[in-house]
């Protein structure tokens, strides 16, 4: 039995270490000849929402227009009120409030949505910056690269005017391993251990 154990250690930490990480290459990126594959073109792509801190600084297709007795709200939408719950929605917040939302946030608005484009070139390898590029073109803005930065990388100011709102992952829980939960996992599982060892 314990000649057996070191194996099963030295299986376990093989298993631990191996990765399904592509080190190389990018799967399906070149074909056979190291040519760069270019993808089918993908169509109906959903824009992420694009965030200034004035309305003003939308570009011209995206400004928005409200009908008469109606104002355009922290949502994105045109309603005859702005009420706190409306204003809660503000997709440039991307769902953070109070001290989870970054300071540069507090003041952005978005601006009207941009239409579901058509990418004729979409690269996997390179989605969001295909998506940008698309969405930018058809917002009519003609240096993205200088003018807009990306939610959490770069903020208005110097040169640039706008954010395209990626919202970044919601932040994984922080467990903490003395809790009770936790404690009664490790006790069944050490017990179980010490039913299949004896």
């Amino acid at each position: 039995m314990f000649g057996l154990l070191p194996r099963v250690v030295a299986v376990l930490a093989l298993l631990v270490t191996v990765s399904a990480f592509q080190l190389w290459h990018d799967v399906n990126r070149y074909d056979a000849h190291g040519n760069e594959c270019l993808y089918r073109e993908k169509s109906d792509v959903v824009c992420s929402r694009l965030c200034v801190t004035d309305l003003s600084s939308c570009p011209t297709s995206l400004q928005p227009s409200c009908p008469d007795n109606q104002s355009f709200c922290a949502d994105g939408e045109c309603h005859d009120e702005c009420t706190d719950d409306i204003q809660a929605q503000n997709p440039c917040h991307c769902s953070r409030s109070g001290s989870k939302l970054p300071s540069e946030a507090q003041n952005l608005v978005p601006c009207l949505t941009i239409p579901n484009v058509t990418i004729q070139q979409f690269h996997a390898w390179n989605s969001e910056e295909d998506i940008r590029i698309a969405c930018g073109a058809e917002a009519n803005i003609t240096d993205q690269s200088k003018t807009v930065g990306v939610w959490d990388k770069n903020w208005i100011g110097g040169d640039i005017e706008a954010v395209w709102a990626e919202c970044p992952a919601a932040p994984t829980p922080n467990y903490k391993y003395n809790e009770s939960y936790w404690i009664a996992t490790y006790a069944v599982n050490g017990a179980l251990a010490l039913l299949i060892l004896v």
